[in-house]
């Protein structure tokens, strides 16, 4: 069976491993062929970005649009107002609809208020949570309002986070890496299946379901 890693900044060569490689449109350069998700990034907001991202985002390797989202803290904040944060977010969610393409979120310190957005704007598409490292009552929020979570190296350190791993459906997890370069995909598979109980193989199988489910691609 086959590791997929949802979100990651890594370029992978071993056959066994699938990944959607992060691309920020503005910023980073598109110069592989493999899957890629690309979004703006709240770190990085700039209107002038969307058009660029529109172009990304109709390749047939593009499979997400994110990440994009929503980002308090002090020094994010104080460069990019919360409402412009919500502007550039919004603009992204409404491309992720027209191209019915899933959307990988960032959320620091705004939960509550990207679950209002949600229920406000009432996504077609699946909306997926990338890095959670929060505990299992946010978990149960996040999973209760239809969102999916990502969870990645955060599984080593915080015991909350687990607690949060085994409380989450198994049919709305996914794995990653992102940008930390301690744990490798197969470190956080297997992680994981020691948290849940369950068989490797079975985790496999089971995150490629909802990889296929949720991409509509193998």
């Amino acid at each position: 069976m086959q590791y997929l890693d949802l979100h990651t900044h890594r370029t992978y060569r071993e056959q066994n491993i699938k990944y959607i490689k992060n691309v920020i449109a503005g910023v980073d350069t598109l110069i592989a062929n493999n899957w890629f998700s690309a979004g703006i990034h709240p770190w990085y907001l700039n209107e002038n970005y969307l058009t660029e991202l529109e172009k990304l985002v109709t390749q047939p390797n593009c499979l997400a649009v994110g990440e994009c989202g929503l980002d308090m803290m002090p020094s994010i904040i104080k460069k990019y107002s919360l409402q412009y944060q919500k502007k550039i977010f919004l603009a992204q969610a409404e491309l992720a609809e027209q191209y019915q393409k899933p959307l990988i979120i960032h959320c620091v310190k705004c939960f509550d208020k990207l679950l209002a957005i949600k229920k406000s704007f009432n996504p077609k598409v699946p909306w997926i949570i990338h890095g959670f490292n929060k505990g299992k009552e946010l978990a149960g929020q996040l999973t209760d309002a239809g969102f999916y979570l990502s969870f990645g190296s955060q599984l080593f350190a915080n015991e909350k986070n687990c607690k949060a791993l085994q409380s989450t459906p198994l049919n709305r997890i996914f794995l990653e890496t992102d940008e930390q370069t301690t744990y490798n995909i197969n470190h956080i598979y297997q992680k994981t299946a020691k948290i849940t109980n369950i068989d490797l193989h079975d985790l496999q199988r089971q995150i490629h379901l909802n990889f296929t489910e949720v991409f509509k691609v193998n």
